[in-house]
């Protein structure tokens, strides 16, 4: 009896799971991605990104801008472009270049994740100092890095598998 050929490739399975690792990757947005030494207020890769202000209610409503829009969105359209271009090696529209595109972007997303203290933007330019010094990186953002550089590697492994 004759063995009978998969269909479905290894190449295609790793392609496949850099993907859904960087969607995972992409998806901690909402986890936090900085966190204060001092106070212990944390705020996600989201607010990181795009700015975040904070508001008080009461006899005044009071809002304060706290951070503003910053370079941390580039880990994450980083990350994005990487689904993109492994979906792109998946379906086998130029697949070698794909797969290296996506390796590339993966790979840099993972590293500018573990940048969330220096990318960040307070709003107040004589807070930076202090900023920089009381706030670490959070749970999000380091499973985020980890997340991209694993997709990275899957993606990059895929270009040396044959079956």
């Amino acid at each position: 009896m004759a063995k009978k050929k998969s269909k479905i490739k290894i190449g295609k399975i790793l392609t496949l799971v850099s993907v859904l690792f960087a969607l995972t990757a992409i998806l901690l947005m909402f986890a936090p991605a900085l966190v204060n030494n001092d106070t212990g207020i944390s705020y996600t890769g989201a607010q990181v990104a795009f700015g975040y202000s904070a508001s008080s209610e009461g006899l005044i409503s009071v809002t304060v801008k706290i951070l503003g829009f910053s370079s941390y969105f580039l880990p994450y359209a980083l990350a994005l472009a990487g689904v993109v271009f492994g979906l792109l090696s998946a379906l086998k529209i130029l697949p070698k270049i794909s797969a290296f595109i996506a390796t590339g972007c993966c790979i840099a997303a993972g590293v500018f994740f573990f940048l969330a203290v220096q990318m960040a933007v307070p709003v107040s330019d004589n807070l930076v100092e202090t900023f920089r010094k009381t706030f670490t990186l959070a749970g999000g953002a380091i499973s985020s890095g980890v997340l991209s550089l694993v997709a990275g590697a899957l993606s990059l492994s895929t270009l040396f598998i044959k079956k």
